[in-house]
């Protein structure tokens, strides 16, 4: 038996055929994305939403003080609901830890999280200054290291982000710079930093420090250094490279170092959050 199906009918089918195949490739969502920035490439990330100074991954270090409140969690972070807080109090040896008013927290027990030449890496973390005073201008310009890329050993050091006088400061064996001239508006708020390094013995490495203040909606280049040497120490002996973060006080010792006590600001707390290393180039 024929089907008489009517030419109208089989050519306005066909028109709708061709009509959706069209539409299709035009609107194709099947179509892979573009990778996430950096999604790939994370190695660490403390964002403290576990509410534990460890974040939840066994071997990261609270502090070493032993204070009661020398390490604690605060609320809200800076992107979730905790963060970290560090205190110091000059004069209470309880804050007095590693030869040192200090209370930092620090990865330098897991292997994975260091870095060693030829390494490219960057660095994130937001840092909240805790009702900071500001330098008098009478006492010592002493610093107040708030972030550190340390070398075992005792090395010299690849990088300090500290605060001296009014000001932010990137500080190493070589140089230091102001990064944040005037650190004062910021108090109480969160500034985002950002350090891509390329580890090296040699003349082949590099460091570049980025900032996002509270009132910037990206970040900016506050510092490049090229052509030095940035990882200080020496593998063959087994020096490492490690981060830490809290509040180290240069304050409290004399050029022989023997403790002292000429800062008027006692105490110092700093808010850490958001904690990234990530494998450079970026996929």
């Amino acid at each position: 038996m024929k089907n008489n199906i009517p030419l109208k009918l089989i050519i306005a089918s066909m028109a709708f055929l061709i009509g959706t195949a069209c539409s299709k490739e035009d609107n194709d969502d099947s179509k892979p994305e573009e990778p996430a920035q950096a999604v790939n490439d994370t190695i660490l990330n403390i964002n403290y939403e576990t509410g534990e100074f460890t974040s939840g991954i066994t071997g990261i270090t609270g502090t070493h003080a032993t204070a009661a409140d020398a390490v604690y969690m605060a609320s809200p972070g800076s992107t979730g609901k905790y963060a970290v807080a560090h205190k110091v109090t000059l004069g209470d040896d309880t804050y007095f830890s590693d030869g040192s008013y200090r209370s930092e927290s620090d990865a330098v027990s897991l292997v994975k999280y260091r870095y060693a030449p030829g390494d490219e890496r960057r660095y994130e973390v937001s840092i909240l200054l805790k009702d900071w005073q500001s330098w008098n201008g009478t006492d010592p310009a002493y610093g107040d290291n708030i972030f550190q890329l340390k070398m075992s050993d005792n090395q010299l050091l690849p990088l300090r982000i500290l605060t001296k006088r009014n000001a932010i400061v990137a500080r190493n064996y070589q140089y230091q710079d102001n990064l944040i001239t005037d650190y004062r508006p910021y108090i109480n708020q969160w500034i985002k930093f950002r350090i891509d390094v390329k580890w090296a013995v040699d003349n082949t490495g590099y460091m570049r420090i980025y900032a996002k203040l509270p009132n910037q909606s990206d970040y900016k280049l506050l510092l490049e250094r090229t052509n030095f040497v940035t990882f200080t120490g020496n593998p063959a002996v087994g020096n490492v490279g490690y981060l830490k973060w809290g509040v180290y006080r240069e304050a409290g010792k004399d050029a022989n170092g023997n403790v002292i006590i000429s800062d008027n600001v006692l105490t110092r707390i700093a808010y850490h959050d958001d904690i990234r290393i990530i494998k450079l180039p970026l996929k």
